[in-house]
């Protein structure tokens, strides 16, 4: 686990490089979309050092925040509305959460995103969803899989696919944000870090 562990921080540390000092594409829709997907890099990062404390009931739990925040990165860019995103993206007062309490719920956030994001895009956020979400509500809300796991224990294999699941959420992230640079220079880029770090990746990735 430890060796999982450490490529896992190595693909971290390679996506971060890769996008440091990025421009990302003027305007607020894409500036906003890119501060989603920082805040899912760092939901990764929270699950493996809690992996590594052997907190595992929290470290899964995260899973569920990482995909939140990549989907809402998606959905930024591909589907809200202009007053959405210029909501998200006020300064934090009371108005302004007051009108964030008016955004979709999740379920017809990733509906509006099958509607208006390119097919790829929507395909796999649908198809991790499709696999993972009864067990991620499970453990955010303290259901039968962590009530159970944490009470028999966690077989080591679970934990791995798990951090498996992580690195792939953040290949998706990296993915999103080189489109949000609109940089042609990143052709091909997200293919060669997966296939460098196929080992710790689940299965291919559709490119968006």
């Amino acid at each position: 686990m430890d060796s999982f562990l450490e490529r896992s921080d190595e693909l971290h540390i390679e996506i971060l490089a890769l996008l440091e000092g990025a421009e990302v594409f003027p305007g607020m829709r894409h500036e906003v979309a890119l501060v989603a997907c920082g805040i899912a890099l760092e939901h990764a990062l929270s699950l493996r050092l809690l992996v590594r404390t052997q907190c595992f009931t929290s470290a899964l739990s995260m899973m569920r925040l990482q995909y939140e925040a990549l989907a809402r990165g998606v959905w930024l860019l591909y589907a809200a509305t202009d007053l959405q995103v210029q909501t998200l993206a006020s300064p934090l007062t009371v108005s302004a959460e007051t009108a964030a309490r008016k955004m979709p719920m999740f379920s017809t956030m990733l509906e509006q995103v099958r509607e208006k994001a390119p097919a790829q895009a929507s395909r796999m956020l649908l198809n991790f969803k499709e696999v993972n979400w009864h067990a991620m509500n499970s453990f955010v809300h303290s259901g039968i899989h962590p009530l159970r796991r944490h009470a028999d224990g966690y077989a080591a294999g679970l934990i791995e696919s798990a951090v498996r699941s992580c690195n792939g959420l953040s290949l998706m992230v990296f993915q999103l944000g080189v489109v949000l640079t609109g940089d042609p220079r990143y052709e091909g880029v997200v293919r060669a870090t997966q296939e460098k770090y196929h080992q710790i990746l689940p299965g291919l990735v559709s490119p968006l």
